[in-house]
């Protein structure tokens, strides 16, 4: 996953199970994103449906999968206790960017879910800067689709703005072996590289043989990805072979 600035908006919450025998309880949240953790204000007397419309930022490292919150009750003269967690995976939100206020399902310490928590999260990713170096390797069991010969393959790259395309390779069929590099200056927050594998035809429109996706958060952080495959995939998301890419980063000073 990749790096940058997450934000959690925490509006309100809703039919929470009310944990005061006598009078209202007074909840505030515990907001846990990778090592850092948030706490709220407490709303006295918020009982069963508290308000908070409060935010939160969070500068996350590589590799958080998801946040945690955990609704508690201030307690005067004894442990705070608790209401309940909701725990929500970030992936939807690393690949929109944002998303409308959600209702989550809250978990009460015994297992079973009691009331909601509305949430709108935000992510901001880290901008680099520095030069991409993609090394354009083989394929690997890609489709045919020539029926009387073997395919004529070749990749078209994406990478933010800039577009690149690799030789065609005549007759190479199903295991092309490019072995060619591409350089792409890195300035915005791109988080990902699309290739697109296509074979030429000479009468008709180039035939797509499916896109494969390699994201880019690892070769930012550690400078470099060894020969690895990227699935290649259909339209409908079917795996159509694969694709070997080795990459280097190198951060300007």
């Amino acid at each position: 996953m990749p790096e940058g600035t997450f934000e959690v908006e925490l509006i309100r919450a809703l039919n929470l199970k009310d944990v005061e025998l006598f009078g209202k309880s007074d909840p505030y949240v515990l907001c846990n994103c990778g090592p850092v953790t948030h706490q709220s204000r407490t709303i006295k007397d918020g009982g069963d449906s508290p308000t908070w419309n409060q935010s939160f930022l969070f500068e996350i490292p590589d590799g958080i999968m998801e946040i945690s919150v955990a609704i508690l009750d201030l307690e005067r003269y004894s442990k705070d206790e608790l209401m309940g967690t909701v725990v929500i995976p970030l992936n939807d939100v690393y690949a929109q960017r944002q998303l409308a206020p959600i209702k989550y399902k809250v978990q009460l310490p015994t297992g079973s879910f009691h009331g909601e928590l509305k949430l709108c999260l935000k992510f901001f990713p880290k901008v680099h800067h520095g030069i991409l170096e993609l090394h354009l390797i083989e394929g690997h069991d890609l489709l045919s689709l020539d029926v009387l010969d073997k395919s004529d393959p070749y990749a078209v790259i994406i990478c933010h703005k800039e577009v690149v395309k690799s030789r065609v390779l005549e007759n190479a069929g199903s295991d092309p072996k490019w072995d060619e590099t591409f350089v792409f200056t890195i300035d915005s927050d791109v988080l990902e590289i699309m290739i697109k594998i296509l074979d030429k035809d000479m009468f008709s429109a180039d035939d797509p043989l499916g896109t494969a996706i390699a994201p880019l958060n690892k070769v930012f952080v550690e400078g470099y990805v060894p020969p690895s495959s990227f699935k290649v995939l259909g339209k409908e998301g079917q795996p159509q072979g694969e694709v070997k890419l080795e990459m280097k980063f190198l951060h300007k000073v």
